[in-house]
C-alpha cells in the first residue's frame, strides 16, 4: 500500500476516532457515519491524493475483518439456521451477482460481461454490521439477528470466492465453465479444511500459553497464517480465515486464559474500529483521482448507472427472500426450530442488505492492469458504482430501517439486556448453591472462611442484581444522579490511588492493577445497573 508518509496514517486514525465520538454522541451506527465521512473527506479541496496497491488491500483489511467476525459467531447457531443462511448466503449471493452483470453489461456502454461481472461479485455480499447496529436497538427477535450475521459470514467468502474467479478471468482473457466448477470446489473445500488445520495448531499452541502478550500476539497473526499459506497452496484464503475463526472463537474458553481473551477482545475491537473506519476515509481519498479518470463521462450517467445498479442490488434481494420464503414453505421440509414467519420479518430482513467495508476493500483491491500489461477495463467506474451501492445501502437503507422495523411489528417486549440479567441471576444462584453444598460437605478441603467470604460475595451480587430488576423500567433523566455517583465515586478511588503512587505508598505497577480492576468494575456496574457502558 503506497500511502506515502507517516503522517497520512497518524491522520487517518485521527479522522476515524473523531468520527466514532461523533456517531457515539449522536448514537448514529458507525458504519453509516463512516460512509458519510468518506464523502465528506471527497469534497475536502486540497487534501492529498492517497493511492493504495491493490495486491495489498485484501491482504491488509480482509483477513483480520472476515477472521474477528467468525470469531464472535457461535458455531451452534450457525448450524441450528444452516438452512436460511445458505440459501441467502449462496444463492442469493449468486443470483445478485448474474443480475448485476447482466444490467452493467446491458446499461453501461463499452462494460465487457467479464468486467461486469466483477462488479456483480463485489456488491453481492452485504454486511450486517450497520444491519445488527440498528437492530440491537429496536429490540427484534433473536433468530433475525442470527442469520443477518451468519449470511454476512458466509456470503463475504462465498462472494470473494467468485469475485476472484471474475478478476482472473478479466485479467486473463480466459474462463472455462466447467473448469471454473471444478476449481470452485476444490478452492472452497480445500481454504475450509486449511483454515480448520491451521485451528488445530494454534489451539493446540494457545493451550501451553501463559504469557496474555504472546497469546493476543498469536491471535492476531491467525487470521494472516490461514489466510497467506493457503492462497500460495491455490485454496481460498477467505474461506481458510473464516473457518479458523469459526474454530478457534468458538473453543476460546478452553483454549485461552481469561486475561489474553478479556486482552484481546478490547484489541479486536480496536482493530476492527480502525480497519473498518480507515477503508473509507481511503476511498475519500482517493475519490477525486476516481473522478478524474471519470470526467469524459457525464455525471448524470454516472449518477443513472448508480441509481440502476442500486436498484438491482435491492430488489433482487426482495425477490430471493420472498420466493425462497414461498419455496420453503411449500417444497422443502420444515426445520426442527421452524417459526412462523410474518410478512414483516421478510420484509425487514430484505431492507437490511447493505453493504459495507468488505465490498469495498475488494473494489479497491481489483488489479491495476491486465495480463498484457493494459489497463483493467472500467476499473475507476467498478469502484465508483460499488461506493454508490454502499451510500445508497447504508444511508439510504440505514435511516429507514428503523421506520420500516416499527411498521412490521417485530420489536419484542423482552430486552437482550433483560434477558442478560435474568441469565446472570442463574448463574449467581447457581454459585451460591455450589458454596453450600461445600459447606455442608464433612472435611471439605477448602477453608470454611474462603467459602463464606466467596458466598458472601455472590449472594451480594444476586442481591444487586434483584434490585436492578425492580427499577429497570426507570427513565433515563431519573438514573441520571445515580450514575454521576458512581463515576464520582470511581474517579475519587483514582485519585486517591494516584496520591498513594505519588507518595510511595505503592510502585506504578500496583497502581496500574488496581486502576485496571476500578475501570473494570465501573464498567460492570454501568451496564448492569444503569443500562449503559462508556
Amino acid at each position: 500500500m503506497v500511502i506515502g508518509k507517516l503522517e497520512t496514517i497518524l491522520v487517518l486514525l485521527g479522522i476515524v476516532a473523531v468520527l466514532s465520538v461523533l456517531a457515539a454522541r449522536i448514537r448514529f451506527p458507525f458504519p453509516i457515519m463512516m460512509v458519510l465521512g468518506g464523502v465528506g473527506i471527497a469534497l475536502v479541496p486540497g487534501l492529498p491524493v492517497v493511492t493504495m496497491d491493490p495486491e495489498l488491500v485484501l491482504l491488509v483489511f480482509l483477513p483480520p475483518i472476515l477472521y474477528s467476525a467468525a470469531f464472535n459467531f457461535p458455531w451452534d447457531e450457525l448450524r441450528r439456521n444452516l438452512r436460511p443462511i445458505l440459501l441467502m448466503a449462496t444463492g442469493l449471493v449468486f443470483a445478485t451477482l448474474v443480475s448485476v452483470a447482466l444490467a452493467a453489461h446491458w446499461l453501461i456502454p463499452g462494460m465487457g460481461l467479464a468486467a461486469a461481472f466483477v462488479l456483480g461479485a463485489i456488491v453481492s455480499p452485504p454486511d450486517a454490521a450497520a444491519a445488527t447496529a440498528i437492530f440491537k436497538r429496536l429490540r427484534v427477535p433473536q433468530r433475525m439477528l442470527t442469520v443477518l450475521e451468519g449470511e454476512s459470514l458466509v456470503n463475504d467468502a462465498s462472494g470473494l470466492v467468485a469475485y476472484s474467479f471474475a478478476v482472473a478471468a478479466v485479467v486473463t482473457g480466459t474462463f472455462s465453465l466447467g473448469e471454473a466448477a471444478l476449481d470452485f470446489v476444490w478452492i472452497s473445500l480445500g481454504g475450509v479444511g486449511f483454515g480448520l488445520l491451521v485451528a488445530w495448531v494454534v489451539g493446540k499452541i494457545h493451550r501451553r500459553l501463559d504469557d496474555p502478550s504472546t497469546g493476543i500476539t498469536l491471535e492476531i497473526l491467525t487470521p494472516y497464517i490461514a489466510y497467506l499459506p493457503a492462497d500460495q497452496i491455490g485454496v481460498s484464503g477467505v474461506l481458510a480465515a473464516v473457518a479458523a475463526g469459526l474454530s478457534v472463537g468458538n473453543r476460546a474458553a478452553q483454549l485461552m486464559n481469561p486475561v489474553t481473551r478479556i486482552q484481546g477482545a478490547a484489541i479486536w475491537s480496536f482493530l476492527n474500529f480502525f480497519l473498518n473506519g480507515t477503508i473509507f476515509i481511503l476511498i475519500g481519498l482517493e475519490f477525486p483521482l476516481i473522478m478524474h479518470e471519470l470526467r469524459h463521462t457525464p455525471v448524470w450517467h454516472l449518477a443513472g448507472y448508480a441509481a440502476a445498479i442500486s436498484l438491482v442490488v435491492i430488489a433482487v434481494r426482495f425477490v430471493w427472500i420472498f420466493v425462497a420464503a414461498w419455496l420453503g414453505d411449500r417444497v422443502l421440509p420444515p426445520l426442527e426450530n421452524q417459526i412462523e414467519r410474518p410478512r414483516g420479518a421478510l420484509v425487514v430482513m430484505s431492507w437490511a442488505g447493505m453493504r459495507g467495508a468488505v465490498s469495498l476493500a475488494a473494489a479497491l483491491a481489483i488489479p491495476l492492469v491486465v495480463a498484457d500489461g493494459s489497463a483493467f477495463p472500467q476499473r475507476d467506474l467498478i469502484v465508483f458504482l460499488t461506493y454508490c451501492v454502499i451510500f445508497v445501502t447504508l444511508v439510504f437503507q440505514g435511516f429507514t430501517l428503523p421506520w420500516v422495523v416499527r411498521r412490521s411489528g417485530l420489536e419484542e417486549t423482552v430486552s437482550e439486556a433483560a434477558i442478560e440479567h435474568e441469565a446472570r441471576l442463574i448463574l449467581l444462584g447457581e454459585a451460591v448453591e455450589r458454596i453450600d453444598a461445600e459447606l455442608k460437605r464433612p472435611n471439605s478441603p477448602v477453608q470454611e472462611a474462603t467459602l463464606r467470604v466467596l458466598r458472601e460475595h455472590f449472594q451480594t451480587r444476586q442481591d444487586h442484581l434483584e434490585w436492578r430488576g425492580t427499577v429497570r423500567d426507570l427513565e433515563p433523566a431519573d438514573i441520571q444522579g445515580d450514575l454521576r455517583f458512581l463515576v464520582g465515586i470511581s474517579d475519587a478511588m483514582r485519585r486517591r490511588l494516584a496520591l498513594l503512587r505519588n507518595d510511595g505508598v505503592i510502585t506504578d505497577t500496583v497502581r496500574r492493577l488496581i486502576e485496571y480492576d476500578i475501570d473494570t468494575d465501573e464498567q460492570r456496574l454501568r451496564r448492569l445497573f444503569f443500562g449503559r457502558a462508556k
